[in-house]
């Protein structure tokens, strides 16, 4: 079983968004959102869609996708590291028709899957509940939700595709493991590469949690799989592994000395106690952190 979403609760989360896009939340909860584990537990729901009420201003900005009819002080004050002023934002693309978009093909190009000397910067911008942009994210999120985004990006923003569009986006970036261990800062970090918008997002989810927490269901296992426990500690587990590789290497190597398998004083002593401390440190703070967000995982699990 998982947590359901009905029609009066997706009105309540977003009490402005038009009917068609609820409803294909509600009619694809169990085909898509389940698959992507999205609805499993309340924390996962709470991080989803507090991230896309902050992308899309809770679906109702304009065809779901970017407004790109910048002035150029805002430009300036959106990419400040490219721009020194609205005057610079001026002297580099004037005012003619179309200014704006010149401007992303060259703040977009040669990133995110664009290609350099193209329109890609212009053509990718962000659309859909994710606010999906890059050339690479299109691509990624296509694959994934079974569409020809790349080819068709304006598929994105078809309200019959918010479900599917929003599910592929959090899947690649492999948002669960966020939620399981309440880092919400993680989550919007990999969301969009930054902590842009992090205290609306907060706000929103804020605002979201008494109706989510109020949602019937359950998460689908009565405590969190061994996958899932997995997935929220792999950077960890990778440390443990390499701590336990450096403790195996410092033991090694005196065992190796004394059956004559390497010569003395090819690794001086110090060096291979070194090695050990050092493994040994990075086992136990890692098998530490494994423990605490474990405990996460499982607070998490409701």
């Amino acid at each position: 079983m998982a947590i359901h979403l009905t029609a009066a609760d997706m009105k309540a989360l977003f009490p402005k968004a038009p009917k068609a896009i609820l409803d294909d939340f509600v009619a694809k909860q169990d085909s898509i959102l389940g698959p992507a584990g999205i609805n499993h537990t309340r924390n996962r729901l709470k991080f989803f869609f507090a991230n896309i009420e902050h992308e899309t201003n809770g679906f109702t900005i304009r065809n779901l996708t970017e407004n790109t009819n910048y002035t150029a002080a805002r430009m300036a004050a959106v990419w400040p590291n490219r721009f020194s002023s609205a005057a610079d934002v001026v002297a580099r693309f004037g005012r003619s028709k179309g200014w704006q978009l010149r401007a992303l093909d060259e703040i977009y190009g040669d990133r995110m899957g664009n290609r350099p000397g193209t329109r890609d910067g212009s053509i990718y911008i962000g659309r859909g509940g994710p606010q999906i942009t890059g050339r690479d994210g299109y691509r990624q999120v296509g694959q994934r939700a079974k569409l020809p985004l790349e080819d068709k990006p304006e598929l994105a923003t078809r309200p019959e595709n918010q479900t599917a569009v929003c599910a592929a986006f959090w899947t690649w970036k492999g948002m669960n493991k966020f939620a399981d261990t309440g880092d919400f800062v993680g989550c919007v970090r990999r969301w969009n590469g930054g902590t842009n918008g992090l205290a609306d997002r907060r706000a929103r989810m804020a605002g979201n949690e008494a109706i989510i927490n109020r949602l019937k269901g359950s998460p689908p296992t009565a405590t969190p799989t061994k996958a899932d426990l997995d997935t929220a500690t792999e950077t960890e587990r990778k440390a443990r592994n390499v701590g336990a590789g450096g403790v195996a290497v410092g033991t090694g190597t005196e065992a190796a000395q004394q059956t004559g398998m390497l010569m003395p004083g090819v690794l001086p002593a110090f060096a291979t106690g070194l090695a050990v401390g050092v493994g040994l440190s990075i086992f136990v703070v890692a098998t530490v952190l494994i423990v605490r967000k474990h405990r996460k995982v499982i607070d998490n699990w409701f």
